[in-house]
């Protein structure tokens, strides 16, 4: 098994989507930082006022984390379906998975280690894209002309990011499967890509509907994956009129479900797509 993930990380490490995957990623949290201090330093009007100074606040140090983790959870979910689709999609378009599966141990063990593989690659994008934000909120913090107080990095602070670290990576993670599972449903890369990504934006503006027609309907979403996940990245710690949300920033209900509920419902979804890739994989003949 180990000598499995060990090439799945060695094919992954040397495909160029996943260098263009880390290096848009990378370009992003570059992107959203410079817009932002762009937007900060031309005094731009914004109808509400406590938005301008959140965005000000945002580009602080003691903000840094948290906004960049914010960046994560809205762009890093796109970039982690691409990887997961890829990963085992690639594999049917280039007609070597049937190769693949005679060198192997078993079926379940190839399907684990690529699985893995995105897990660890996903989770080193994630470092890697928190240490971006960083660094840009070190320059616009110099260029900006803010202080540069690290009295704000106590035990407490270092631990409430540490846990929103890996609440982020949890509202990665259903997105990241639905797009593995495409790929396998549909023996190709654009099957997982195409709806992976097409889910996670159709399914905010239907949310919207659905809360707007009320009753039952309303309570609908609760079930669905945007408001949940908007309900964990709703903890990241941003500064006031500045917001978060989920990769497409939902928000659209009037009441958040709890947070133990969003987990529970996050961890059922990824359960049933692990189930169902395992179970397609395992069952049906491959092609190549």
């Amino acid at each position: 098994m180990i000598r499995l993930i060990s090439a799945e990380l060695f094919k992954l490490r040397k495909r160029s989507m996943t260098r263009i995957l880390l290096w848009v990623l990378l370009g992003m949290t570059v992107l959203f930082y410079l817009l932002l201090f762009a937007i900060v330093q031309a005094n731009v009007s914004l109808p509400n006022p406590s938005a301008a100074e959140g965005m000000q606040n945002a580009l602080g140090l003691p903000n840094a984390v948290p906004f960049a983790l914010n960046v994560l959870s809205a762009f890093g979910t796109v970039l982690a379906i691409i990887l997961a689709a890829s990963a085992i999609g690639s594999e049917y378009n280039w007609r070597t998975i049937r190769v693949m599966l005679t060198s192997s141990e078993s079926r379940f063990k190839l399907l684990s280690s690529k699985l893995i593989s995105v897990v660890i690659l996903t989770l080193i994008g994630m470092v890697v894209g928190l240490f971006g934000g960083f660094i840009m909120s070190l320059i616009t913090t110099a260029i900006g002309g803010y202080a540069f107080d690290f009295t704000f990095a106590t035990d407490e602070y270092l631990w409430d990011q540490f846990l929103q670290f890996w609440r982020t990576f949890s509202v990665l993670v259903p997105y990241m499967l639905l797009g593995f599972l495409f790929a396998i449903a549909g023996r190709s890369v654009m099957p997982g890509i195409a709806l992976g990504i097409g889910i996670l934006f159709l399914e905010g503006f239907f949310t919207f509907f659905m809360i707007l027609a009320g009753g039952w309907i309303a309570r609908i979403p609760d079930y669905l994956l945007s408001v949940n996940v908007d309900a964990i990245t709703a903890l990241n710690d941003l500064p006031q009129g500045f917001g978060g949300g989920g990769p497409m920033g939902g928000g659209f209900s009037s009441q958040a479900p709890e947070i133990s509920h969003a987990f529970i419902v996050l961890a059922g979804y990824s359960l049933v797509f692990i189930v169902l890739a395992f179970y397609l994989f395992q069952k049906r003949d491959v092609t190549g």
